[in-house]
Order: structure tokens, then C-alpha cells, then sequence
């Protein structure tokens, strides 16, 4: 199989031509007439993740973050673009299209919510993140020890002196505490992930609850999802689900 059939199929359930101006998404290693028959899907196209595809055979792997984002100035041989380069693997990164496409990341964390939060079936698209309403209105702490149980988070962060009870929520997975201006006065509570010091300042100035989940916690579900959507077209591709567990170390 051609490796530009599979960026086809990709670009059918999250179009690369709904990526942010700044993003870089699409084929980024190897070429569409390259043939391979086994694909591995990540989250990060880490070095881990690139031994994992070369010791299993796969000759093309598709992420959500790119594993070139800003212009190269070197090639380290330790770095995941030397390494693919080294192993002949391709790399498609979908990044801001699975983060906006209907049925993509956002809507899979939706989904999750919905299995421990009394939610709405009426979901308002943002750019990148969606926003609901709680069917019972809750105390901003307990929508965050839900989320942290349904998206197995090691750590929550929530906003302090917030306890009454909120019944809109937004949510965007990743880092979407830049999108705080545009949703005041939208939404009681804001769920996200990698909130910086300011940034929880001026949630509170806008009365906007912030719950912080990890970037990683939630967008791993984009794995099982793309993983899934390439099996359903190409039933004769070996596709494999690599979760490499957050890097980070809670102590």
C-alpha cells in the first residue's frame, strides 16, 4: 500500500486543508509513492516511538503533534527526524485537523466526559474546542475529579475559590488557555490542559473556572481513533496502537 493512499484517508476524516496558519501538519518524512504495509499511530513521534516502528516493521507512522514544527539547523543523529530518516519510515502528523474535525479529539474528549458528567447532547463548535452544558449544574472541583478519573490523570489542577455551582462547559484539548478572551462570557468552566501562571490570573478576573488536565491526558485518545478510522479502510493494513505513557514524572 502507497503511503499517499493512507494520507488520503486521513485527510478524509481530519482535512489538512483545516490546519492553522502556524501548524504544520501533513507528510512531513518520506514520499506517497513509497509502498509499505504496516503503520504505527502515536501521539509523539518520539524516539521511542520510532525504535517501536522500526523493531515491528512499520514503515510509516502517523501522529498528532509534527515531528517538525519549527525549522531544522541541525540533525543530531539522537533525534526522531534523523531516526526515521535512518530507518526509511515515513511520518504523517495531523495536528490541528484532528483537533478541529467533527468526531476528532475534541469530540472523543466530549465523549469521555460524557461517560461520568451529566452533559447535554447539544455540543457548540470553537475553532479548536467545543462547548456544552451540564444537564446539573456542579462545583467546578467535582467536573474536575470526574475528568481525572475518566481520563486516568495522575494530577488535576483546578481553580481555587471557585465553588459554586457552573452548568456551561468548554473544552479544548491540549494547551487552550490562549482561548480565554474569546470565550468570556461563554462558559462557567473551562477544562484544558499546560495552563500557565498567568493564565489561571485571568480566568479568575473573568470568572471562568479553569481545570487543568495535561496536554497528554487529553489527546492520547487520538490514538485508539486514527488507529480504528485506518483499519475500517484498509482492513488488510497492520495497524498498531502505540501509547508510550506520559513523559513526565510526578513526585
Amino acid at each position: 500500500m502507497k503511503i499517499g493512499e493512507i494520507y488520503k484517508a486521513v485527510d478524509a476524516f481530519a482535512p489538512f486543508a483545516m490546519q492553522e496558519a502556524w501548524d504544520n501538519s501533513g507528510l512531513l518524512v518520506g514520499a506517497p509513492e513509497e509502498e509499505i504495509d504496516r503503520v504505527l499511530v502515536t501521539l509523539d513521534i518520539s524516539v521511542g516511538a520510532v525504535r517501536q516502528a522500526a523493531e515491528t516493521g512499520c514503515g510509516l507512522i502517523i501522529s498528532h503533534h509534527p515531528v517538525i514544527f519549527s525549522p531544522l539547523k541541525q540533525l543530531a543523529p539522537a533525534s526522531p527526524v534523523y531516526q526515521l530518516a535512518r530507518h526509511g519510515i515515513g511520518a504523517i502528523c495531523c495536528h490541528t485537523p484532528l483537533d478541529v474535525a467533527e468526531g476528532g479529539i475534541n469530540d472523543l474528549l466530549i465523549g469521555r466526559l460524557r461517560g461520568v458528567l451529566p452533559l447535554s447532547d447539544e455540543v457548540e463548535l470553537l475553532d479548536c474546542g467545543r462547548i456544552v452544558n451540564l444537564l446539573n449544574a456542579l462545583p467546578p472541583v467535582e467536573i474536575a475529579e470526574a475528568a481525572k478519573k475518566c481520563l486516568g490523570c495522575l494530577v488535576v489542577r483546578c481553580s481555587a475559590g471557585m465553588e459554586h455551582p457552573v452548568k456551561r462547559l468548554a473544552v479544548c484539548s491540549g494547551s487552550g488557555a490562549s482561548m480565554l478572551e474569546e470565550l468570556n462570557g461563554r462558559c462557567d468552566v473551562f477544562l484544558t490542559g499546560d495552563v500557565k501562571h498567568d493564565r489561571w490570573y485571568k480566568a479568575q478576573e473573568l470568572g471562568i473556572a479553569l481545570i487543568d488536565c495535561g496536554h497528554y491526558a487529553t489527546e492520547i485518545l487520538m490514538v485508539a481513533y486514527v488507529a480504528d478510522k485506518l483499519r475500517e479502510a484498509f482492513p488488510e493494513l497492520d495497524v498498531q496502537g502505540f501509547v508510550e505513557g506520559e513523559p513526565t514524572l510526578y513526585i
